[in-house]
């Protein structure tokens, strides 16, 4: 999902405009990638979407792995927003990262269909997945090092909650709803 919140800066000037362009650009692609599939992202397409020439959107993003990879940040970053909300609102004094990890991919929302076409895009257009290494890395420390549970319940939910979204990403033999929600009551219990 793309942010739609604008930078606090004033709005006369040249970055805030160039920002705003930037926050267009990625809707648009966004908006194709979602109702058409990453498949027929052109950055033709996109900058028609964006009201834009194609030399305004080459200007903000390179090339089309350039505008992947920028979709794919800022999904990682709505998710990484969705995660400390969860976090944030959970009452615990330990484990409430895990359990933020957890109910996310409880409540699908990992499964944003542009969330899934930007990863498995940026994995076949040239294989350069960096800005979700640095996250998941950053989630992992926070979930094994920050959250005061033990590492391997920590490690445990962490491959629960992933195994989950690589299996709703790629539709492979998903566990029925009971079998999801007793998995889920399995490892909320060990936190």
């Amino acid at each position: 999902m793309v942010s739609k919140t604008m930078p606090d800066k004033p709005l006369g000037t040249q970055a805030a405009k160039s920002e705003r362009t930037r926050q267009s650009i990625l809707e648009s692609a966004n908006e194709i990638a979602q109702n058409e599939g990453v498949g027929n992202l052109t950055l033709a397409r996109v900058a028609a979407n964006a009201g834009i020439s194609k030399g305004g959107l080459l200007h903000h993003f390179g090339s089309k792995q350039e505008l992947i990879i920028g979709l794919l940040t800022e999904t990682l970053d709505q998710a990484d927003s969705d995660l400390n909300r969860l976090a944030d609102a959970n009452d615990r004094t330990s484990g409430a990262f895990a359990q933020a990890y957890l109910d996310f991919v409880r409540t699908s929302q990992h499964t944003n269909g542009t969330a899934t076409g930007v990863f498995a895009a940026a994995a076949l257009e040239d294989g350069d997945l960096t800005p979700a290494r640095a996250m998941f890395d950053r989630w992992q420390h926070r979930l094994v090092a920050e959250d005061n549970i033990d590492q391997d319940i920590a490690m445990l939910a962490r491959v629960v909650g992933d195994g989950l979204w690589l299996i709703d990403l790629f539709d492979l033999a998903p566990p029925s709803e009971a079998q999801r929600q007793r998995l889920f009551e399995f490892i909320e219990a060990q936190l």
